[in-house]
């Protein structure tokens, strides 16, 4: 999740990834050793990966989470960078911080001394989930099994949207075109093994309106999203894993399929590469997008 410059870059790094000879990425590099990964990060001001291990039940506050820190060409620079989080999952990175979602708090992290800087607790939340620092500086946080978004801004932690029969298991999230676009997991009220698949939903920032920003149709249990810079986004679908993507209107069309258990990606334009963390396999893997 990125500046203005960065998006702009994205939509040549993902026509490259769908068409360079009609094949999949190859991978550049792979990391490996950690637990429960779930998403990643790029902080191109210090050029590093954050990642969000959950290291243990994703629903308990157990203390057994923590972030890791990977340079650029996939070393890992600290695998407990930070510790004693609970079920860290959704990341991103603006004005020097590291905001991590970490079960029913936010959690601020300073990127220069790895200090937690700031705890917000989100009353009421029950799995929360990705998270989407907007233009406006307000941070926007899922709740995934509490099918709500709550966001901290001014400080405070408050609901913003909750309940709303347009959106079933909000998961990831990102900001295009004036709106918060979300990738619904689905409803996974019977268990994941009877998940009703989520689709890609919008909502207006200005006014709250909830539509859909593809098509109705189920497309699977949607994890991580990130913009393409042309109005689209890509989503990954975890339990079938793949990378798919999602045009206003439109249908979804896959990429490529890394895996099962794929989960919140990452698109580095002046790297060239997809970031996949997988939570399964422990994994992070980067893939060539250049053709």
């Amino acid at each position: 999740m990125s500046t203005t410059a960065r998006i702009a870059a994205v939509s040549a790094v993902l026509f490259a990834v769908a068409t360079a000879n009609a094949a999949e990425p190859t991978e550049a590099w792979r990391a490996s050793g950690f637990a429960l990964p779930e998403s990643v990060s790029w902080d191109g001001e210090r050029e590093v990966f954050y990642v969000s291990n959950i290291a243990g039940s994703p629903m308990e506050a157990d203390g057994n989470g923590f972030i890791s820190r990977l340079g650029a060409d996939g070393a890992v620079l600290d695998l407990k960078w930070v510790e004693g989080l609970d079920a860290p999952k959704g990341t991103d990175v603006a004005g020097g911080k590291l905001y991590v979602s970490d079960l029913t708090q936010l959690v601020e992290i300073d990127t220069a001394s790895g200090e937690i800087t700031g705890r917000y607790p989100a009353e009421g939340a029950v799995f929360l989930n990705d998270v989407v620092v907007a233009p406006d500086g307000r941070v926007f946080v899922a709740d995934t099994f509490g099918n709500a978004i709550f966001v901290l801004d001014g400080g405070a932690m408050s609901a913003w949207v909750k309940d709303d029969p347009g959106l079933i298991g909000p998961n990831g999230l990102t900001v295009v075109d004036g709106a918060l676009v979300v990738s619904e997991l689905g409803d996974a009220s019977q268990g994941f093994e009877n998940l009703k698949p989520g689709t890609v939903k919008a909502i207006d920032l200005a006014t709250k309106e909830v539509t859909v920003f593809g098509t109705p149709d189920a497309i699977g249990g949607l994890d991580g999203i990130e913009p393409t810079g042309d109005g689209g986004v890509t989503v990954i679908d975890n339990p079938g894993g793949r990378l798919l993507e999602v045009q206003p209107g439109s249908a979804a069309v896959e990429i490529f399929a890394p895996g099962s258990g794929a989960a919140d990606h990452e698109f580095v334009p002046n790297l060239g590469l997809l970031i996949i963390p997988n939570l399964q396999q422990g994994t992070v893997v980067a893939y060539n997008t250049a053709p």
